[in-house]
């Protein structure tokens, strides 16, 4: 319905204008026409209680020409009847009527009207079409209660997209940060780094280790992150913390070559003593756990040169000199100890070093300060040469009569003239305590013989030894070797008790307190007037441990018929002797086999000893027989002992 005072289209149900207020129907009568039933009870109600004053008030505003000019319409009456003054020209009825409500009159639908002016004729047309289209309905009212849902379902989507923008989101997670809200690590460092960009350096560090604590926990290390955190560091003094923050970043992460650039440029700006070593040293490992040459050049640039050697390392037969220095001119220290810390535990080079024979590997660096070079190391084997093995002039063989040898160097050393053969033919190795070979030939005893010899050169070296049996059918006396048969019958050492011993010889007299070769019990000696005895107490008590013959006429026999005062040649011509000549210092070798040793010993303070030592039955201990001889070549004593 058109509002005849401001033209505004209101609903065909509507009796008063939305937009201006106007009764858009004047005539119509309380509860009458089609008005009142197009509009129900409830309109027909507030038609009937309008004031009449309102009524007449928006009558006269409409006369007057108050409101909104209007169109005046001139329809043309119906040839049926005469329209009355609400007639709404925009619809077809009288009111809109064109439904009919249950229980209300109806009224006869009435055509369009028709207007002389044409203007007006076709909007009117316009409209009535627009109204009667296909799919056109009337307007509703609002329904309030969905709108206020609708609100509340767009306030809670408002509230969780909030959340998950703050929460689960980078943008979000950095605005919780600024406003020192729990968020996420990354968050952190990303705002310390914003921080620290302003150069607000104290709080982009508490960000920074708000985001480090976070990762501690979650166990991640993010890199980067401390790298930015000991930069804060830095820029703010603090650079022992920094230090120790770099140290533990390349502990934890060897590979990442930053927190060692960092470290180092901290050393090398401290004055601190060592800070320099420390460096160097950083340097080293720094190259070696990641590969970059950087640190290997910069740290050849820093620290000392190596020292050099005049001799290099390897093999040499001869004794040799080396000199050590550093053409830098710094100190040198050096060392052939493995285990010794250089320079510290070093020597300082000051003149050559000697290197005798054997091996010996060098190890030195050149010092400057507290700068310490890289170590040099070289090994040097110094080994002499060994002569080659003597050779005989006797094959081995079995002869019927006594046969000379001669013995000379191996064929290398044929023209040598340093080269000295020591050789033994009682069955002994030969070493400097034994006969040496002169150039003439020597006799073999008779018997079963073996001929031993080895070569020595100028430098101590030994040959390998020759050794050849030969076998000499001559007739030969019947002299066996000192066995455990020829101890005294009449008691057995380290077993006869000294309660026994004392019944059969008396009880002596007590000398003291004695200490025995090779025998770490306690010993007492007891004197007689034929010589002494040693006693040794064990586990079970005392027993004998040594008995002494010093006069002739002891109630004790001496072996094989010895006794005081015999001559060498009595005693040796009484056990077996190989006829072996002396060596340089007078010792000669009796015999030497699996059974026991003959040997003559030369005293320092004159005379002899004549010794011979066999296996007990047992073949664990040794027992021992000795005559000590006199300067003037004769028998002063005879001992025979136990020796463990």
């Amino acid at each position: 319905m058109l509002c005849k005072r401001c033209g505004y289209y209101a609903p065909d149900e509507a009796i008063v204008c939305p937009q201006c207020g106007a009764v858009l129907r004047e005539n119509a009568a309380p509860g009458e026409g089609a008005e009142s039933i197009r509009q129900g009870k409830r309109a027909r109600e507030a038609v009937k209680n309008r004031p009449a004053l309102k009524q007449e008030e928006i009558r006269r505003k409409r006369r007057t020409g108050a409101s909104h000019a209007t169109i005046p319409l001139k329809p043309i009456r119906d040839t049926r009847e005469t329209l009355p003054d609400y007639f709404d020209p925009m619809t077809d009825d009288l009111g809109g009527i064109g439904e009919e409500d249950p229980g209300e009159e109806t009224f006869e639908r009435r055509p369009a009207p028709v207007y002389s002016d044409e203007a007006t004729r076709q909007a009117q047309a316009a409209a009535y079409a627009a109204r009667h289209a296909p799919g056109h309905a009337p307007r509703k009212l609002v329904n309030w209660f969905k709108v206020g849902l609708a609100a509340a379902v767009l306030l809670l989507m408002l509230i969780g997209g909030g959340y998950y923008f703050l929460k689960r989101t980078d943008p979000g997670q950095m605005l919780m940060a600024r406003l020192g809200q729990e968020a996420s690590s990354t968050a952190l460092w990303k705002v310390g780094e914003e921080m620290m960009d302003q150069g607000n350096i104290g709080d982009a560090i508490l960000q920074f280790e708000k985001a480090k604590a976070q990762d501690a926990e979650n166990g991640v290390v993010d890199v980067d992150g401390l790298l930015l955190l000991g930069n804060a560091y830095e820029a703010d003094g603090r650079t022992r913390e920094a230090a120790a923050l770099y140290e533990e970043i390349y502990t934890e992460t060897p590979s990442r070559s930053e927190a060692y650039v960092n470290h180092i440029r901290i050393l090398l700006a401290s004055d601190e003593p060592g800070s320099d070593a420390k460096a160097s040293e950083l340097m080293k490992t720094a190259y070696e756990k990641t590969g970059d040459t950087s640190f290997y050049t910069q740290r050849n640039d820093f620290v000392p040169a190596p020292p050099e050697v005049d001799l290099t390392a390897g093999y040499y037969e001869t004794k040799k000199y080396i000199a050590i220095t550093s053409y830098q001119g710094y100190d040198v220290y050096y060392t052939f100890d493995e285990n010794a810390q250089l320079p510290s535990g070093g020597i300082r080079f000051t003149e050559r070093v000697f290197l005798d024979e054997g091996i010996h590997t060098l190890r030195a660096v050149a010092v400057n300060g507290e700068l310490v070079s890289d170590e040099l190391r070289g090994t040097y084997r110094i080994i002499m040469p060994s002569p080659q093995t003597p050779r005989s002039s006797l094959a081995p063989n079995t002869y019927k009569t006594r046969q000379r040898v001669r013995l000379k160097p191996g064929l290398d050393n044929e023209n040598d003239d340093d080269i000295v053969i020591y050789y033994t033919v009682d069955g002994s190795p030969p070493d400097a305590d034994s006969p040496i070979y002169t150039g003439e030939a020597f006799w073999l005893p008779g018997g079963r013989v073996t001929l031993k010899a080895v070569a020595v050169n100028k430098y101590n070296k030994v040959s390998n030894m020759l050794e050849i049996l030969y076998k000499i059918e001559i007739p030969e006396p019947l002299r066996g070797y000192n066995s455990e048969e020829d101890a005294p019958k009449d008691f057995t050492l380290y077993v006869t008790t000294m309660t026994e011993f004392q019944r059969l010889f008396g009880e002596g007299t007590l000398a003291g307190p004695v200490t025995l070769e090779n025998l770490e019990t306690e010993c007492r000696r007891y004197d007689y007037d034929w010589g002494y005895a040693v006693m040794s107490r064990i586990k079970s008590g005392w027993v004998v441990a040594e008995v002494c013959l010093t006069k002739e006429g002891a109630p004790i026999a001496a072996p094989r018929g010895t006794r005081i005062g015999d001559t060498e040649s009595a005693v040796t011509g009484k056990f077996r002797d190989m006829g072996q000549v002396e060596s340089p210092s007078g010792n000669r070798g009796l015999y030497s086999s699996k059974d026991g040793t003959g040997k003559i010993w030369v005293q320092e303070e004159g005379g002899k000893i004549i010794r011979y030592r066999c296996y007990t039955a047992d073949s664990a201990h040794w027992w021992q027989l000795e005559y000590r001889l006199g300067v003037n070549g004769t028998v002063t004593s005879i001992d025979m002992r136990y020796d463990p």
